[in-house]
């Protein structure tokens, strides 16, 4: 990978000519720029220990954004969607009332549950005006960050374009180790959107081949936000609760910045980045350093997935660093990652993906696709045979990614979401544990998913 240059932002060039000239700008005529909002939870209670009450309703809402008026469908009331807070082996007993004009559902993206009954069952579909109570325990090492968001197929795109995400944060016993307590964490949820005449924009016929993006960038419902961290380290929990935007990330001024979760699960030890590529579903969690001085921009910098648009470079959060802060020290060990191997495989697939096929099939709920048995390891060699960059993503049973165009992953780490440029081939080892049941894997360009490029998987 490698390092981002640091760019200059047309306000600094223009500071500089005018200090230049000797014009001072007095701080209140700089350009007002909104404070990163904390996106608040969900109403909850937790009446005995060990068990969390949450309601949560999915109704339209008129909004702001951007400074535009907006009717959007909304998670209580809230774009993006109010927070779920959950901890390590608690029941929760979540009570969501539909107030669409349409069934939907809730799919708790990257929580190891089972994907039957009441738990994270996207086979359901909850009619308008109907009220569904889900029931699942969160198992131990589930702690992370993950998000939801609608999964009645066919209707997904468009209830996520509609304004309908939300974060969902695991709280674990290594959250409190003091190198992550002392850190300033924040939620950043990416989310784009475009309006008009004060509604999502519709789909086009084009969308449904590319993925629909677009031109409001925003970063917990506002564009470029600042955040004026209370630590010497942030901690940023990073979501892409996109259709399909795909982000870059990578600091403007080159410091070391270090990634410690992907997907809602911890690594062995910090790895220092460059830029970090973050797809359509997918989380990480990052742990920026700060020194009392300078304001620190996360950019976008460029990425080309194989389509007509692309997304401009742009800031998407500024830091502004307390004065005086000293970076935290980093912990120097995580969790421990067992590592599968290939020998290890029970079964071998292969799936190919292109455009709205998955394995040279349509999507067809009513076929299975991968027949497994319950606490094998699996290895699935998953290949892009189509034209665009595909996010490949699994519901329920996460994997480890063990090689890629035949060269092994630098580090282990668990995943759920993971990109395939046009030729890329994965071996991906599955292992199919804890959980019997029917669920889904697709791509996560969520028009794509609509349009077929999925498949069903039954763990007996």
């Amino acid at each position: 990978m490698t390092r981002p240059l640091a760019a200059l932002r047309r306000r600094d060039v223009l500071g500089g000519l005018l200090a230049l000239a000797g014009v001072a700008i007095p701080r209140h005529a700089r350009p007002a720029v909104a404070a990163l909002p904390e996106i608040l939870s969900a109403p909850t209670r937790r009446p005995e220990p060990g068990l969390v009450e949450i309601a949560l309703e999915a109704a339209p809402a008129r909004l702001s954004v951007a400074g535009q008026p907006a009717e959007l469908w909304t998670y209580a009331g809230a774009f993006p969607g109010r927070l779920l807070r959950l901890r390590e082996g608690e029941t929760v007993r979540l009570r969501f009332a539909n107030r669409l004009p349409e069934p939907t559902n809730l799919h708790f993206h990257g929580l190891h549950v089972p994907p039957t009954g009441r738990a994270d069952n996207t086979w359901l579909h909850i009619p308008p005006g109907e009220t569904f109570a889900y029931e699942f325990t969160v198992p131990p090492g589930a702690g992370g960050t993950h998000w939801y968001h609608p999964h009645v197929h066919g209707g997904i795109a468009r209830q996520m374009w509609a304004g309908l995400a939300g974060p969902l944060i695991v709280d674990g016993p290594l959250d409190a180790m003091p190198e992550l307590a002392a850190t300033d964490e924040r939620i950043v949820l990416l989310k784009d959107l475009a309006l008009v005449d004060g509604r999502p924009a519709p789909h086009g016929v084009m969308d449904w081949h590319k993925g629909k993006e677009g031109d409001l960038v925003l970063v917990n419902g506002v564009p470029s936000p600042e955040l004026r961290a209370t630590a010497g380290t942030v901690r940023l929990r990073l979501i892409n609760a996109c259709n399909a935007r795909y982000f870059r990330l990578g600091l403007e001024d080159g410091r070391p910045w270090h990634l410690i979760a992907t997907d809602g699960h911890f690594l062995e030890q910090p790895q220092a980045l460059d830029d970090l590529l973050l797809v359509p579903g997918a989380r990480a969690d990052v742990l920026i350093p700060l020194e009392g001085r300078g304001e620190v921009r996360l950019r976008h910098l460029f990425y080309d997935r194989r389509t007509p648009d692309f997304t401009p470079e742009r800031t998407l959060l500024t830091i502004v660093p307390r004065a005086g802060a000293r970076p935290l020290p980093l912990p120097e060990r995580l969790a421990a990652v067992p590592r599968l191997r290939p020998d290890d495989a029970a079964a071998r697939r292969r799936i190919t993906m292109a455009m709205f096929l998955l394995g040279g099939r349509p999507f067809n709920p009513h076929r299975i696709d991968i027949s497994g048995r319950l606490d094998d390891v699996e290895l699935w060699e998953v290949e892009n045979v189509g034209t665009m960059d595909h996010p490949f993503h699994t519901h329920t049973w996460y994997f480890q990614v063990a090689t890629l165009n035949g060269r092994p992953e630098p580090f282990a780490a668990w995943r759920d979401t993971v990109n395939l440029r046009p030729g890329d081939r994965l071996e991906l080892l599955v292992p199919l544990r804890s959980y019997p049941g029917r669920s889904v894997y697709h791509c996560h360009i969520a028009e794509h998913g609509d349009k077929g490029m999925m498949g069903v998987i039954e763990v007996i």
